[in-house]
Parts: C-alpha cells; sequence; structure tokens
C-alpha cells in the first residue's frame, strides 16, 4: 500500500483533509521505501510508521475512493441533469457537481 493513502487516513483520522493540508508534508521514495521527508503540520505530530501501518484498512477505503471519484462525479452529474430537465429536487453531491 503506498504510503500516501495512509497519510490521508491519518490526516482523516485527525479532522484534517488531504486537500487542506496538501503542500505541508512530502513523501519520497527511496528504491521502494518511502518515507515522510517534510513534516509542517504544526498541529499534528507526524506518524510513526507503526501509526500509518495501523490504517491499512482505512487506507485502502482512501485509495479506492479515489480511483472511483471521477465516475461518482460523473454519475452525480448525469443524476443532477435529468433531476433539473424534470424539475426535480437535487441532493446536495448533486448540486455540488454543477458549475456555475
Amino acid at each position: 500500500m503506498d504510503k500516501i493513502y495512509k497519510v490521508i487516513a491519518y490526516l482523516n483520522a485527525n479532522g484534517k483533509t488531504f486537500d487542506s493540508e496538501r503542500g505541508k508534508f512530502e513523501l519520497t521514495d527511496d528504491n521502494g521505501v518511502q518515507s515522510i521527508t517534510k513534516w509542517e503540520i504544526s498541529d499534528l505530530v507526524e506518524p510513526t510508521d507503526t501509526q500509518l501501518d495501523a490504517l491499512e484498512s482505512e487506507a485502502n477505503t482512501v485509495k479506492t475512493d479515489m480511483e472511483n471519484a471521477p465516475t461518482v462525479r460523473a454519475n452525480l452529474k448525469a443524476s443532477a441533469k435529468a433531476k433539473l430537465i424534470a424539475g426535480e429536487p437535487l441532493t446536495e453531491d448533486e448540486a455540488n457537481t454543477i458549475v456555475l
């Protein structure tokens, strides 16, 4: 499992989001060994490998969600379009796919 997904799971578990913390940490890969080389999230301690390994299940969910995000968004957008044409109310997620 790529360490990035574990870091994102760690952020999520601590009330943070990847989007808000992007650029405040960096991972490097040295011959297949990934490590955190920058951690500037001031109110969150840099995780240990043990802490990250404990989040394997959550990291798998993060990876799956990120891989499926384009399809989910496309499906929500198509649903929103059909509902708008039919004059039906949108869900919040459908409304969030509309770019004004």
